[in-house]
């Protein structure tokens, strides 16, 4: 629990670090059994700067999240992606439409490329695709009945955004009592501060926010002589 907190120094006040560790906060989780990537909402919408809703260009992010599919894939391990679902009727976009200002318009209702994956680390056949029209991949969705089915235990979490989308999956999937790491490379967000309130805030509370090598190395050691037998 310390040495997770001790993470943060430097970057969190010493005043909020001491009102977590006085509160116990932060202990780790760790992975189960058998894990699911769950790739949260990385389309061309959210990571192509021509998209409104891009912040800027993501280089490093889709790196990331490339090197963490085709590392489940080779395991063997299940994938599950989240995007938006129809939002061509005010009806299926709900309440968005009082919060954006670009609601109506071609790129947020019609682009028929803003929910494809780039071809990188875009879904094959044997991957899960979930479809909402609200943050959390599991609000109104069968996520948690194909988790559940699949024998998942546990998810890695990678995507964007990490203040909206990704803590909300994250905030969900603990609360169905799913272990849960975050990958802190292969999630991000169009606010560098809200990116960094947020990992330390999932890591103290609701997930385990880890380095891609140190996630990457825990999966080969444990599932990748399981993945070679088969």
């Amino acid at each position: 629990m310390t040495d997770k907190i001790a993470r943060w120094q430097g970057t969190i006040p010493e005043a909020d670090l001491a009102a977590y560790r006085k509160g116990s906060f932060g202990r780790r989780i760790g992975l189960g059994d058998r894990p699911a990537l769950l790739n949260v909402d990385t389309t061309y919408m959210f990571v192509d700067p021509a998209y409104d809703m891009c912040g800027g260009p993501m280089p490093e992010l889709i790196a990331a999240v490339t090197r963490m599919t085709e590392l489940f894939r080779r395991l063997g391990l299940p994938i599950y992606y989240s995007r938006r679902d129809d939002r061509s009727h005010p009806t299926y976009r709900g309440i968005w439409n009082l919060k954006l200002g670009n609601a109506t318009e071609f790129q947020y209702v019609a682009d028929p490329r803003a929910d494809q994956w780039p071809e990188a680390y875009a879904p094959r056949r044997e991957d899960r695709i979930i479809l909402k029209n609200k943050p959390s991949a599991f609000f109104a969705t069968p996520l948690e009945s194909f988790l559940r089915y699949d024998g998942v235990d546990s998810l890695v979490v990678i995507g964007v955004s990490t203040s909206g989308c990704v803590r909300a999956a994250v905030t969900d999937a603990f609360s169905h009592n799913f272990r849960v790491t975050v990958v802190e490379e292969a999630v991000g967000d169009r606010s560098p501060s809200a990116h960094v309130a947020n990992l330390f805030d999932m890591d103290m509370k609701f997930a385990d926010v880890e380095k891609l090598e140190t996630v990457a190395a825990e999966l080969e050691a444990r599932f990748g002589r399981r993945a070679a037998a088969e």
